[in-house]
C-alpha cells in the first residue's frame, strides 16, 4: 500500500470510532497492512478494512 495513504489512514482511524479505543496489541486491537490492505480492528468488534486500488 501506498506510504501516503498508509498514513492518512492510520491518522484517520488511529482512535476507534465506536468507544475511542487508540491502543494496538495486547488485545486491544490490531493493524495489518499489506502490498494492498489496510485493516484495524478494535477489542470492542469494530473493524474497516480499507483495499487500495
Amino acid at each position: 500500500m501506498n506510504a501516503w495513504k498508509t498514513t492518512e489512514l492510520m491518522r484517520k482511524y488511529s482512535e476507534c470510532p465506536e468507544c475511542g479505543n487508540d491502543a494496538i496489541g495486547n488485545g486491544e486491537g490490531t493493524l495489518r497492512i499489506t502490498d494492498d490492505t489496510f485493516t484495524r480492528t478494535c477489542k470492542c468488534g469494530w473493524n474497516i478494512e480499507v483495499k487500495e486500488d
